[in-house]
């Protein structure tokens, strides 16, 4: 792509980052690839030079030697001599996801970078799928955590959980109606209710 390449690489993109993997991770990684395309182009023709060279004199049988002025190629500006054009590319992440966790993630580069604040104070909707096991806790809440306690949910309904569900979706309702009059919005706006998907599994 080249530097014509790189003027183009403006605004905002989505990734989505698969759980086990760092997002920090991802972000070098979609810029090591970036980088790549900026240098695979094939470089401008070299500058040419005026250097005094030895040569023969022409038009003469004797072995004789001239300095003779000679266009060369400049290679001040090669790659194997100075390296890749592009070493680093500044790319900023909208928001963070834990390492197990998986999902859309926004990136941008260039002018882009600018328009995160942005999409930031316009307090999108985020939609959220948790997934439970019943039954066993671990030392980090996670499933790849070590077990720590182990025990039996036959009294764990559906009724029950939509109950418990209705009182957390309540209570975020309310904190959020509570939080809109510091923004200058009115209560109403961007205000939905939110859908909770578990999909449970039975403990061994």
């Amino acid at each position: 792509m080249g530097s014509s390449g790189l003027a183009r690489l403006q605004g905002l993109f989505a990734v989505y980052k698969p759980p086990g993997l760092k997002w920090l991770h991802l972000r070098e990684t979609v810029e090591l690839q970036l980088l790549k395309g900026l240098n695979a182009q094939q470089p401008p023709a070299p500058d040419q030079r005026v250097r005094f060279l030895l040569g023969p004199v022409e038009g003469s049988e004797e072995k004789k030697l001239t300095l003779r002025a000679t266009n060369v190629p400049s290679l001040t500006t090669h790659r194997l001599v100075r390296g890749p054009a592009f070493t680093n590319l500044k790319i900023g992440v909208g928001h963070r996801l834990d390492v197990q966790a998986s999902g859309v993630l926004v990136l941008a580069v260039g002018h882009g970078r600018s328009l995160l604040t942005d999409m930031y104070d316009a307090h999108l909707t985020k939609d959220y799928t948790v997934r439970g096991l019943l039954g066993k806790a671990t030392d980090n809440f996670c499933e790849d955590g070590r077990l720590i306690e182990k025990t039996t949910y036959d009294h764990v309904t559906r009724e029950r959980l939509d109950r418990i569900l209705a009182v957390i979706q309540g209570s975020h309702q309310k904190a959020l109606v509570m939080m809109w009059p510091s923004l200058g919005s009115p209560p109403s706006a961007g205000l939905r209710p939110v859908s909770f998907v578990w999909q449970m599994s039975l403990g061994e």
